[in-house]
């Protein structure tokens, strides 16, 4: 079984029936929903085809909503053409919805040209497009170009070192994560968090429709770094979403940046997902770079639990194949004595008892060799702590509720089970063991470890551990 788990972004590339199936079947165990594109109606079209998609294939396979957040933009352009911008050229960036042109790009949002200073950098769509501010008068930029390129409509707009102080939840998100919630994702992803209040703006809106919906810090910013502990505190997992990060930052500091946080949050149990430009090539070519299998690989053998695919599956032009290289790459990465080995400590175990529990079930596991560790639950914690630990057996996450199986593919190397499971644990391990085999999970014969933990010592089936031969 693959342990680290695949995002697939969903656009126009693979936005239909036979590439969901085929996603799915590649090993897709998560899709993205880009709240910065497209409108209401079309995401509630998608989020259908994916559920029955993930009906068709048995699988549980989650869904997430990756809110847009207060990422600067260009607008609209005459005609939508792009304009071109060549070394040397003056360009305007003007504040308001108001439409472009050559010489000319409007923003809406309007702290870029209060906070701008002369002499600093603006780098545009995803840093082709570099400009110089030579003045601000609070409302408009003049500016000239250091590196020419195209500009199209809705590119982004970095500062690099400009104090930006917006909320990473705007009006649009509020709307959008309301509208996400009614329609039942799985998880959500907030963009540009820079402090752990920002998360706790996002909780309060998510009270009562979003009650267990696990809540993903996007870190695209480095302020977001010097707060890293709190964030993680506020979080159910992190992404280190690259591209913005390599435009906010020195770009040669990315990887000690995405090491770092990845170091962090699994000493905390805290999940981490890289993202961006991971098979950037394969949006164009068949085949990736052999930089990119390396920096996926790599990633793997940090412990990572996601690796996510933006464009190449969004826009790509081989979005089944870049998850089919993708799988291959971390299944054979996985394959190397360099994969992480079982973690004995975690700094957030403050629940002693049932963090104790989860290691006694990984030593059994490793000590009896065991196939599988069988984690029964109905919320999905006993999963999460044994992901966290990284034992050597894969985790099958049996639960009643398909909600929590969809938000387990989030976790390394627990694969989800949704069946009854009954009021006594010792009586269902049959049933569940059948299940199992019946499903090609296990064979028959097979050695598991059945582990169960609760916070209430004094429910039935609290706290419940033993060894198994299906």
């Amino acid at each position: 079984m693959r342990h680290t788990k695949i995002i697939a972004t969903v656009g126009p590339a693979s936005d239909s029936e036979p590439i969901l199936d085929a996603l799915i079947a590649a090993g897709t165990d998560i899709f993205r929903l880009n709240f910065s594109h497209g409108t209401h109606d079309s995401h509630a079209a998608t989020f259908a085809r994916v559920r029955a998609a993930s009906q068709r294939a048995g699988r549980e396979v989650a869904i997430l909503q990756d809110l847009s957040g207060p990422k600067i933009r260009t607008g609209l352009l005459e005609g939508g053409k792009a304009i071109a911008l060549a070394p040397g050229d003056a360009i305007t960036i003007g504040t308001g919805d108001v439409v472009g042109g050559p010489g000319r790009l409007f923003t809406t949002f309007e702290g870029l040209a209060r906070n701008v200073r002369p002499g600093d950098r603006l780098l545009l769509a995803d840093g082709r497009v570099e400009l110089r501010v030579g003045s601000t008068d609070g409302t408009t930029i003049q500016a000239t170009v250091v590196e020419g390129g195209e500009i199209g409509e809705h590119k982004g707009i970095n500062a690099p070192g400009v104090p930006l102080p917006a909320s990473a939840v705007t009006a649009k998100d509020a709307e959008d994560l309301k509208f996400g919630l009614a329609l039942g994702v799985d998880m959500v992803a907030l963009s540009f968090v820079q402090t752990a209040a920002d998360l706790y703006h996002a909780r309060r809106l998510m009270a009562g429709a979003g009650d267990g919906v696990p809540l993903i810090a996007k870190l695209e910013r480095p302020l977001a770094l010097e707060h890293l502990g709190e964030i993680l505190d506020a979080c159910e997992a992190v992404m280190v979403a690259r591209g913005d990060l390599g435009l906010e930052m020195p770009l040669e500091g990315v990887p000690r940046a995405q090491k770092e946080i990845t170091r962090v949050a699994r000493r905390r149990g805290i999940p981490v997902i890289v993202a961006t430009q991971v098979l950037e090539s394969m949006t164009a070519e068949a085949r990736p770079t052999r930089a990119e299998v390396n920096d996926a690989a790599n990633a793997v053998e940090d412990g990572v639990d996601v690796i996510m695919l933006a464009g190449e599956t969004a826009a790509g032009a081989y979005p089944v194949r870049a998850v089919q290289t993708l799988d291959a790459i971390i299944r054979d990465a996985e394959a190397s004595p360099m994969h992480p080995v079982t973690v004995r400590t975690l700094e957030s175990a403050h629940d002693n008892h049932a963090h104790a529990l989860c290691e006694a079930a990984v030593t059994l596991a490793d000590r009896s060799a065991a196939q599988a560790i069988i984690a029964v639950t109905r919320g999905g914690t006993t999963a999460r702590w044994l992901s966290a630990l990284r034992p050597r057996s894969p985790i099958i996450a049996v639960t009643e509720r398909e909600d929590t199986g969809r938000r387990l593919a989030l976790h390394w190397g627990v694969v989800p089970l949704c069946m009854p499971i009954g009021d006594t644990l010792g009586d269902a391990s049959a049933r569940i063991g059948a299940q199992l085999v019946a499903r090609g999970l296990l064979s028959a014969g097979a050695i598991t470890v059945f582990v169960s933990i609760s916070a209430d010592p004094g429910r039935r089936d609290a706290n419940f551990l033993k060894i198994h031969r299906l």
